[in-house]
């Protein structure tokens, strides 16, 4: 079964290994040239300078940025509109599944066999990508000035994104199953992805734990870290946003904020908090992620069988 299983599925499972291990290719390949053409001291400093700074690499660290800002986060949506929808889908709209699920192989031995393969396929594939960025990444977090923390690249770590992989997956095949057509299955999928992810990134994720909250310049003082949220604090600790803070100080007409405004604040007696998750959590919440993940992802691979069942009875 499981012979049959790659036979039906090699051209989709080496489609998406080529995006995945191309990314990774791509940065192991970038990431080893850096560190062969540069010191690891130059190698830091191109992630926190300009690119008159380090012009070689730049246009590598700025094609990064916008990859990081806009497909790697939902790279594990591809999973599930091209392997997992399809899955159960095609076999309920082409008819075919009154063959595929006979006495000699029951439906759930047909979806177990489905399920475990693609599924451990996918995960394996999520864990080299992320395990190859996290290594091409790490230089910009070890130098001795900063920008960027393992918070930035969050989406990318090595437990959450295998996992979100994983998740993606188990998505496709029950939205599939309950759509019963392809293409809807499809695109099913994928907006069932955008509805679990981005909430969960936007708002979920910055409560997994309780922030701290320090002053401006002991946050700023201090490496790594995740900043959720800044206020300002009057004398007697009411707390106000940015713009209501510059209003209460007698700043009516400004579009930015730099300095001058700072100064304003401190001599209206506003000081600046920041509500963050230190640095030292970044693991932590990577498992209650991954957690998270791989809970969604069973009750979608539960109620999948539930309803295969129902309809092979």
């Amino acid at each position: 079964m499981f012979w049959m299983t790659w036979r039906q599925h090699r051209l989709t499972l080496a489609s998406l290994a080529v995006v995945f291990l191309g990314l990774a290719g791509g940065y192991l390949l970038s990431g080893a040239a850096m560190r062969g053409s540069l010191s690891l001291e130059a190698v830091q400093k191109c992630f926190v300078g300009t690119p008159l700074t380090c012009p070689e690499w730049a246009g590598v660290i700025s094609t990064d940025r916008n990859l990081r800002q806009t497909l790697l986060p939902v790279l594990p949506a591809l999973v599930g509109v091209f392997l997992g929808a399809p899955l159960v889908s095609r076999e309920l709209e082409q008819r075919t599944f009154r063959y595929a699920w006979t006495q000699a192989i029951t439906p759930r031995h047909w979806l177990t066999s489905k399920v475990l393969l693609l599924g451990s396929a996918v995960t394996l594939l999520g864990a080299v990508f992320a395990a190859v960025y996290r290594w091409w990444f790490t230089p910009a977090t070890t130098g001795a000035v900063t920008l960027y923390d393992w918070f930035d690249v969050f989406d990318q770590g090595v437990l959450s994104f295998p996992s979100a992989c994983l998740f993606a997956f188990a998505l496709g095949v029950l939205a599939g199953t309950l759509t019963r057509r392809v293409v809807l299955g499809m695109g099913s999928a994928l907006v069932g992805f955008l509805a679990v992810f981005l909430p969960l990134a936007i708002w979920v994720r910055p409560n997994y734990l309780p922030t701290l909250r320090v002053d401006a310049d002991s946050y700023y003082s201090q490496s790594g870290g995740w900043a959720t949220d800044f206020v300002y604090l009057d004398r007697d600790g009411n707390e106000f946003g940015m713009w209501e803070a510059l209003s209460r100080a007698g700043v009516t007409s400004t579009t930015s904020f730099g300095s001058e405004q700072e100064e304003l604040l401190a001599r209206a007696g506003f000081r600046e908090m920041v509500d963050y998750h230190p640095g030292d959590r970044f693991w932590v919440f990577q498992l209650i992620e991954a957690g998270i993940f791989v809970a969604l992802a069973a009750g979608c691979v539960a109620l999948t069988f539930w309803l295969v069942r129902r309809r092979s009875v």
